[in-house]
């Protein structure tokens, strides 16, 4: 058994096929059409007409007669990198477009996800007179039966699960309607306002280079929203993405571009930057104060913008402090759960902007789908995570008549409900996903693409691994089995590990391969699993394949995740 208690699952144990056909073969590319699309996305092939979706003429043509006539228009978007950078979108379109336009976000903790009554009664004391969400909206039906009866027109552009009922509003622009004809499901919600503000240009620019140029520079916004919220990296989330990232090394946005900078994000950006540099940034913002925080950055286009990203850095080190401190105590709680079919932990201490994290980690470490609460004086916010065999949001559809409210998408989830309903939704819950989980779904899996030789840790293997990029959901970066790694050297680097273990956090390798090549491995975070390794005896690690540069020196290095003794 490896060091982490995971079951190494191999995708892909064809002798016969070489590294290149199994890495293909995995991610379902099977004929020269489908790889062709996939290592080279077209514009014109991939990035859909956006009046294919349903209710977009209807949308731009509202918009249009607010933009002529002068009335106001709000933007309301979600807390998250997904609705700011959606909302920054929108907002940076209808600017150039001449629109009387401004926005809303809403306070994680004290407005809660989605558009709440008391925001349709400022809109319609401000004269607003359309309104258009951003990465919500979808489950506010009463919220917008007010604003119609409030004189407040409603576009909702959402990709969350569409409930069984849909809101009354002008336009719903979300690609998962029933019976919709736009070709790609899985935009995220910064996907989607990119439509929005594309079929915008497209009616209302006439210079067909200036509204390319326009279209191309938001590229960079939709493709972090994308990012962060786990869109699956294919069809025209791959196109918007690649090409997001591209436009992101040299953006046109000062705040963004000072961002960067305090990320120490900078040269040729990936994936990672985003996921685990910029994203928490931003993020930080609607965890533990407010999002607009974020999206003033976002739109500012002055050149001080420093007071803003320090606000945001700021932020980050204390969400960081606070999760620190919290998780220990999470991981005590849900280990005394750890048998059961879901893990729900709740408490005061348990702030909701946090809670999303530590479902996620904890879902990850056991998993099984975890949800996280912080206890207030009537009622607990929720957050859920969740694992592939199970879609929390049906689970939670199962106790709905227990919620206050709860919204989401397959893999994660939020939720309100009373005090008084917890035991009762707790016991629904774990009876639910019990019937839908076996035993063999709880067990803690580590996928591997497949085994690679020796010989394959390699220049000529890293090369070809850059044609998948950019890795992410759906196209995950390539981990493999290497057998017989021998240890010459071996120690712990980084911080300390927490009081009672000795060592540091981060476990350091020098290696030799059976050609004879030295090489390099690194564990993150695997510091405490140092006694389990001998020096001059094998290992087998689960690993990343990946050049190292440091002060202009290039190697290869093992990033390994998991490793056990070799047999």
């Amino acid at each position: 058994m490896s060091v982490l208690q995971k079951t190494w699952q191999i995708k892909n144990s064809d002798p016969s096929a070489s590294l290149l056909q199994k890495l293909l073969s995995n991610r379902g590319l099977k004929d020269e059409t489908a790889i062709e699309h996939f290592f080279h996305p077209d514009p014109a092939r991939d990035f859909h007409d956006p009046f294919l979706m349903e209710d977009m003429e209807r949308a731009v043509a509202r918009i249009g007669e607010a933009i002529e006539k002068s009335q106001r228009i709000m933007i309301f978007g979600d807390y998250d990198v997904d609705g700011i950078t959606g909302t920054a979108i929108l907002m940076r379109s209808l600017r150039k477009l001449g629109a009387n336009v401004s926005y809303r976000l809403p306070h994680r903790i004290e407005d809660g996800y989605g558009m709440r009554e008391k925001f349709i009664r400022e809109f319609a004391k401000l004269d607003v007179k359309l309104a258009i969400t951003v990465d919500n909206g979808i489950s506010c039906f009463n919220e917008v039966e007010l604003a119609n009866k409030l004189g407040v027109d409603i576009i909702i552009t959402d990709h969350h699960t569409v409930p069984e009922k849909n809101p009354n509003a002008c336009a719903i622009l979300h690609p998962k309607l029933p019976g919709s004809r736009y070709p790609f499901t899985e935009l995220t919600g910064a996907g989607v306002a990119l439509k929005l503000a594309q079929a915008l240009l497209m009616r209302r620019m006439n210079d067909e280079p200036a509204r390319l140029e326009e279209i191309t520079k938001l590229l960079d916004l939709a493709c972090m929203g994308t990012i962060a919220d786990l869109g699956e990296l294919k069809g025209e989330n791959r196109y918007i993405v690649k090409e997001g990232l591209r436009v992101l090394e040299n953006t046109r946005w000062p705040g963004l571009s000072r961002l960067k900078e305090f990320a120490g994000v900078k040269g040729k950006i990936d994936t990672h930057d985003i996921g685990f540099l910029l994203s928490p940034r931003i993020n930080a913002a609607g965890r533990i104060s407010h999002p607009s925080h974020a999206l003033q950055l976002l739109l500012n286009d002055s050149k001080n913008t420093t007071l803003l990203a320090e606000n945001l850095e700021r932020l980050n080190r204390k969400r960081q402090t606070m999760m620190a401190e919290l998780f220990e105590k999470a991981e005590a709680l849900a280990e005394k759960q750890s048998a059961d079919p879901i893990i729900i932990i709740g408490g005061p201490e348990f702030h909701g902007g946090i809670i999303g994290l530590i479902a996620g980690k904890l879902s990850e470490k056991y998993s099984r789908p975890v949800i996280a609460m912080e206890e207030r004086p009537t009622a607990f916010v929720g957050s859920c995570r969740s694992i592939p065999t199970v879609n929390i949001v049906q689970a939670l559809a199962a106790a709905k008549s227990l919620l206050t409210n709860f919204g989401g998408h397959a893999a994660a989830a939020g939720f309100e409900i009373a005090k008084e309903n917890r035991q009762k939704f707790e016991a629904k819950l774990k009876t639910h996903v019990g019937k839908m989980l076996r035993a063999k779904d709880i067990k803690a899996v580590l996928p591997i693409e497949c085994e690679i030789s020796h010989d394959e840790i390699s220049e000529k293997t890293i090369e070809m691994l850059q044609w998948f990029e950019p890795f992410g959901i759906g196209n995950e970066v390539p981990r493999f089995l290497c057998r017989n790694v021998l240890v010459q050297e071996y120690s712990t680097v980084g911080a300390d590990l927490p009081a009672g273990q000795a060592g540091k956090k981060h476990l350091k390798i020098i290696a030799r391969l059976a050609n004879g090549d030295r090489i390099d491995c690194i564990g993150f975070s695997l510091g405490q699993f140092a006694n389990q390794i001998q020096q001059n005896k094998p290992v087998d690690l689960v690993a990343e394949v990946e050049r190292d540069e440091w002060n202009g020196r290039k190697k290869i290095q093992l990033k390994f995740v998991d490793l056990r003794i070799a047999e």
